[in-house]
């Protein structure tokens, strides 16, 4: 079974594993240092008594009654064909031996007494008087130095190893103590309280962008949630007037005895009424496949000034009802890769809702041209114009503009969220701009071939 600890306790084993080397390290750095450097200090000692004894042998001739004045205290052994010719007390006081083989060339290491005490020495040959010499540092209490040495390092290391958990137990805990505090707060958010943000202590580190990153997904949520909440309303309102409609007619035709005309006539206002509810339900579908991503593109060069000039004759009827002019200017030419049936909606929404909002024998511009290296569409009417404040929201669902936008000229406020759905899924943009024209001025900009 797969042990799992938590992000703090985590911390705490890496803190701890890593204070733990590094402590081994050091330690062994430590250890390594003073060895070599208690060992340099004994053979420095050793060849420095050694060259005092070589020099006097050397400088008597041989005449071992000079060595005598060198005195009893230092080690040091003079040998001749295997045999003792001169000893120390301080070197038969050791232990050591006083027969040595003959070396030819000059020898050092450590040798051990019968004692157990620990020696330095140095042996050599002296060539011109047939002498082995040998020459002898206690070393013992260096070597238990470096003894008592090994067992404080090794004595700090479990220190080292407490002090690493419990230190880094508490930093981990302080670092993560604003994480603590953050879901705490992500906590006590829900759907009814998304306007709550999570306190950003200190914005330029990692829980301080975390928490910023969280803040914005929290405004999106806040954002989103208040659309569905006017989404909803909106479309109950909107389904309910259709229904309310046709409850009512059916009520009062069935309450009197009525002709045939009449029932003719509740008939024809139900069929209405349907018809209306039937043209939302489709605009409500259409914008879910949209947000569902399901709608299948097929995109492909297309004539932008024969689509435009197509919707425009489709609805010139429409226009015609109302006495207006509609009118369109567009080269021979202007080809754009987009897929023609959600552009065609676009195009189709965008004008059906000029001619909706155009007054009585108003007048309708329908100009596709390029410029800026991309495909311009414009639409351009005579009626009362759209305000600054209100060009992004119109493309919202279910946003209407005042009493000169509303229900009563028969739209549901979903016409130019279709188009502006269908318009960006083909790479393109749409807004209401500025035009020397009174009424609104509605510009489609797409990518050209």
């Amino acid at each position: 079974m797969k042990l799992r600890f938590s992000i703090r306790w985590r911390l705490t084993l890496w803190y701890a594993a890593v204070i733990l080397v590094t402590q081994l390290v050091v330690s062994g750095l430590i250890y390594q240092f003073m060895s070599n450097r208690l060992q340099s200090e004994l053979v420095a000692k050793v060849d420095t008594g050694y060259a005092v004894v070589e020099a006097v042998v050397k400088n008597s001739g041989g005449d071992l009654y000079d060595i005598v004045h060198l005195g009893q205290n230092d080690r040091f052994l003079l040998t001749k064909n295997g045999a003792a010719v001169y000893v120390t007390s301080a070197w038969d006081e050791t232990g050591l031996p006083r027969e040595l083989d003959r070396l030819e060339r000059v020898t050092g290491g450590q040798t051990m007494a019968p004692d157990g005490r620990v020696f330095q020495t140095r042996t050599g040959y002296l060539a011109p008087y047939g002498y082995t010499l040998s020459y002898a540092v206690d070393a013992t209490d260096s070597r238990a130095n470096l003894r008592t040495l090994v067992m404080i390092l090794l004595a700090a290391v479990p220190v080292a190893l407490i002090l690493g958990v419990v230190g880094g137990y508490f930093l981990a805990g302080r670092a993560l103590a604003p994480l603590e505090t953050l879901t705490r707060r992500a906590r006590e958010i829900t759907a009814e309280s998304l306007s709550q943000r999570l306190p950003v202590e200190n914005p330029g580190d990692e829980l301080g962008r975390l928490a910023a990153v969280f803040n914005d997904t929290l405004a999106r949520l806040e954002d989103s949630f208040e659309r569905l909440r006017r989404f909803t309303a909106d479309a109950s309102h909107e389904l309910r007037t259709p229904l309310t409609a046709i409850r009512s007619v059916g009520e009062v035709a069935l309450q009197h005895d009525s002709d045939g005309e009449t029932a003719r006539e509740a008939l024809s206002s139900i069929l209405v009424e349907t018809e209306h509810l039937h043209h939302l339900l489709e605009n409500l579908l259409t914008l879910a496949r949209g947000d569902a991503g399901r709608t299948q593109l097929k995109p492909r060069p297309t004539d932008i000034a024969a689509l435009a000039g197509r919707v425009t004759e489709d609805l010139r009827v429409l226009a015609e009802e109302k006495n207006q002019t509609v009118e369109l200017t567009a080269p021979a030419d202007v080809w754009a890769p987009a897929d023609s049936p959600t552009l065609q909606l676009a195009l189709m929404n965008v004008i059906h809702n000029a001619i909706r909002y155009t007054p009585e024998r108003g007048s309708i511009r329908i100009t596709v041209c390029v410029r800026d290296g991309s495909a311009i569409i414009d639409t351009v009417d005579s009626g009362p114009g759209i305000q600054a404040d209100d060009r992004e929201r119109v493309f919202e669902r279910f946003y209407r503009v005042g009493k000169a936008r509303s229900r009563a000229d028969g739209g549901a406020g979903l016409g130019l969220a279709i188009a502006r759905w269908a318009v960006e899924i083909n790479g393109g943009t749409i807004a209401f701009v500025d035009s020397d024209s009174p009424g609104a001025c509605c510009r489609i900009r797409l990518p050209i071939v």
